[in-house]
């Protein structure tokens, strides 16, 4: 953690979405504090929140929302959830493996819920994300690279099972995608999306970067809508392994 606050020192200020909604969503929490496990958190990356408007763009692309439900697979503090309570989905749903950053997220939408009573409400559910059986209908997936290549693997296989069954279409959000060539080989999905987005002036500083990608895919079964232009851009992993950079 010493190296890691001394590389990501500005995440430590209080994020402007937590002034603005008196919200607590800032910070860096280590793997080894979200699950004691040695295997399992070698698997988990630290908690560091996604920029807002980042999430509030990439959901847009979407189009349609209202026949969805949208499901945070490792939700962290609830950053990207109360984002997410913006738009109409049917319902937003929230996983976290850690107990303490499970009822960080409760505290956030509920008070979030309480200043906006037309939002959708949301569910945080405490689960190992890879378990945690999918909800019916139609599904917005999402996920700021929470996981290492092997619970990644089992999330593709989870998807691919419930596509083969139940699940009649699925997007899958992927936020730095850095293990997007498990997407990218399954048979089940297909690209939708791919953009190198930027941070709002008032997030840089926020954030290890200016900008992230994000990659969207959509299911074969059920597919909606055409891809998006440069959908189907290159992406190259870099800083050892720890981020995706779309290429030109």
């Amino acid at each position: 953690m010493p190296v890691f606050r001394r590389i990501y020192s500005p995440l430590w200020g209080v994020h402007p979405i937590d002034k603005d909604l008196g919200i607590e969503t800032s910070g860096i929490v280590s793997s080894e504090d979200i699950h004691r496990d040695k295997k399992l958190n070698q698997q988990i990356v630290p908690y560091i929140g996604s920029q807002p408007t980042i999430v509030r763009a990439c959901l847009s692309a979407l189009k349609t929302h209202r026949e969805y439900t949208f499901v945070d697979f490792g939700c962290g503090k609830g950053r990207a959830l109360v984002v997410a309570s913006e738009f109409p989905f049917q319902s937003v749903i929230g996983i976290e493996l850690s107990p303490a950053l499970a009822a960080t997220a409760r505290s956030n939408t509920s008070k979030v819920a309480r200043r906006f009573s037309d939002r959708r409400p949301v569910k945080i559910i405490t689960a190992n994300a890879c378990e945690y059986p999918l909800p019916p209908g139609r599904l917005t997936c999402f996920n700021y690279h929470a996981f290492g290549r092997e619970l990644v693997s089992q999330i593709v296989r989870k998807f691919e099972e419930g596509l083969a069954g139940d699940t009649p279409h699925m997007f899958f959000v992927y936020y730095n995608p850095v293990h997007f060539e498990l997407f990218d080989a399954s048979p089940a999905f297909k690209r939708f999306y791919a953009q190198q987005l930027p941070y709002h002036d008032s997030e840089i500083g926020f954030g290890p970067d200016q900008d992230d990608a994000v990659v969207i895919w959509q299911s074969v079964r059920g597919a909606v809508a055409e891809k998006h232009e440069g959908a189907n851009r290159k992406i190259s992993i870099t800083a050892a392994g720890r981020r995706a950079q779309l290429l030109d």
